[in-house]
């Protein structure tokens, strides 16, 4: 294995750049990061590279090395996360849902429903609304945004799913609220139900609003195969959600 070459290669620079999107949204943080993640692939010629063994595929290998060190550079530029105090002695659900609207960026009504799904959280959604106001008022570098995000703004299949391109987005949006709640615990099981390719291609592709072309190269398929296998993923979910009664109103 030459890890110059590897590093050079198209692929593996793209696939950085994916990476480095997909945990930061401010440009300037995605450049940092890439330029962070390729030295730290050269350091001590090429040293994180010559490790490899094969005792996975390289591209497995590569992908696990490139996101450890986008979650160094993270805690460089942001330190370690810590959940505010305040937001801790409210319980395990605040933290839950600090989680999910400071750090992973989703708005209060997705963290509601997913809240809802994990049994965290057994009150109505005029209870919650009432009760996260200790958390609006936490500190939260990582989203500006954070203590003014509209809690209507969005679909809770947002952040999983791309809405030009995911169909099970509209099914959802279409839905009441306790239909919503079965409906995303239905795609939550059947997604870890796949295996750790397919779960990889749906997180990117929906996940992370990834081309296809650019994830079909992190799990080493052509594109043309990757699309195939993203429809078959899709039937499958329309599948299990049919199962459960959830059909389009």
């Amino acid at each position: 294995m030459d890890p110059e070459k590897i590093l050079s290669s198209d692929e593996i620079l793209e696939k950085i750049e994916a990476v480095c999107k997909r945990h930061f949204s401010a440009e300037v943080d995605q450049n940092e990061c890439y330029v962070f993640v390729i030295d730290g692939l050269k350091a001590d010629n090429f040293k994180r590279l010559r490790a490899y063994k094969g005792r996975s595929k390289l591209s497995t290998y590569l992908y696990s090395l490139i996101n450890a060190l986008v979650v160094d550079f993270r805690r460089k530029r942001y330190g370690r996360r810590r959940i505010p105090s305040g937001v801790v002695k409210l319980g395990k659900w605040a933290e839950a849902v600090y989680r999910l609207v400071c750090w992973q960026k989703f708005s209060f009504d997705d963290a509601f429903d997913f809240v809802r799904i994990d049994g965290l959280f057994e009150g109505t959604y005029e209870q919650f609304i009432r009760e996260i106001a200790p958390i609006r008022n936490a500190p939260c570098r990582e989203n500006p945004t954070f203590q003014s995000i509209d809690e209507h703004r969005g679909s809770s299949l947002q952040n999983i799913a791309d809405s030009g391109s995911n169909p099970l987005e509209f099914l959802i949006e279409k839905l009441d609220r306790e239909r919503r709640i079965k409906a995303l615990k239905v795609i939550r099981e059947t997604t870890e139900a796949f295996s750790e390719k397919d779960q990889i291609l749906v997180r990117l592709v929906y996940g992370s609003d990834q081309p296809v072309s650019v994830t079909a190269k992190v799990i080493d398929l052509p594109a043309s195969a990757a699309r195939r296998r993203l429809k078959g993923l899709l039937t499958k979910y329309r599948e299990r959600l049919l199962a459960e009664g959830i059909r389009e109103p």
